[in-house]
């Protein structure tokens, strides 16, 4: 059997956000989710990024993930880019601006709105805006609506049936560690939702930094609640129990 190749936590969040849409606009534009309601509809938009010179060089030419929801009633589509960031000094602006230009570009009618998701293990003080202009004049100002999951009280969520909400109650702030991601894992299959623990169980892991002593635990509570095969699980996802180094590398990955 060939080894599992190593967790991607940037894959596991984009996994997250595909798999349930819905609940992915309904947690991070709430505003708009009950000025609207549900969309009738929602499509993956295609990440590629058409670069202005074809001779230009350098990786990120992909958006992390654009969701395009229709609606029934009212302005007919909205384009989400949701751009992730696990450590919020990479945090780039510019570069999501671009991303925005490629929508505004492709999508000319429809309204467009950026998000950058950051889940770094705590909050930090972000600016949302850059300005760049000449002489005192503004020529370009970009906002992006932030969204920081470690200053996100997690009180506020955890009786939600939001499952991208859920999942990232293990980072929130007032998170119980083992105890919140067992939380989780119960609100998943309570929601009869047992392909999205086995998708997103290695994902709770490292959004909790549960250190090996932690995983230890948590695997035996698991065993006595009779659940040994998500250790299994989420060890495929390429975490080892007992090696704390598992959550750096997948957060870094």
């Amino acid at each position: 059997m060939e080894p599992s190749p190593p967790f991607s936590h940037d894959q596991a969040v984009k996994n997250l956000l595909k798999r349930y849409p819905f609940d992915a606009l309904e947690f991070l534009a709430p505003d708009i989710w009950h000025a609207r309601g549900r969309p009738s509809s929602v499509e993956v938009v295609d990440a590629a990024v058409a670069k202005d010179d074809a001779a230009e060089p350098g990786p990120g030419q992909a958006m992390d993930l654009a969701l395009r929801f229709e609606y029934s009633e009212g302005p007919s589509l909205l384009v989400v880019l949701v751009e992730h960031w696990s450590s919020a000094a990479k945090l780039d602006l510019l570069r999501t601006a671009r991303y925005y230009l490629d929508l505004c570009r492709r999508f000319p009618d429809d309204e467009i709105l950026p998000i950058a998701l950051v889940d770094d293990d705590k909050p930090y003080d972000l600016e949302n805006t850059i300005l760049r202009g000449a002489y005192g004049y503004p020529y370009l100002i970009f906002e992006t609506r932030l969204v920081q999951i470690p200053a996100l009280e997690m009180d506020a969520y955890r009786t939600t049936f939001n499952r991208v909400a859920l999942s990232f109650l293990p980072n929130m702030r007032g998170s119980r560690g083992v105890d919140t991601v067992l939380d989780v894992t119960l609100a998943f299959l309570q929601a009869d939702d047992p392909d999205g623990v086995r998708l997103l169980f290695a994902f709770w892991v490292v959004e909790g930094r549960l250190n090996s002593m932690q995983q230890d635990d948590l695997n035996q509570r698991l065993k006595e609640r009779d659940m040994p095969e998500i250790i299994d699980w989420w060890r495929q996802e390429g975490i080892e129990i007992g090696r704390t180094a598992g959550v750096e590398e997948g957060i870094e990955k």
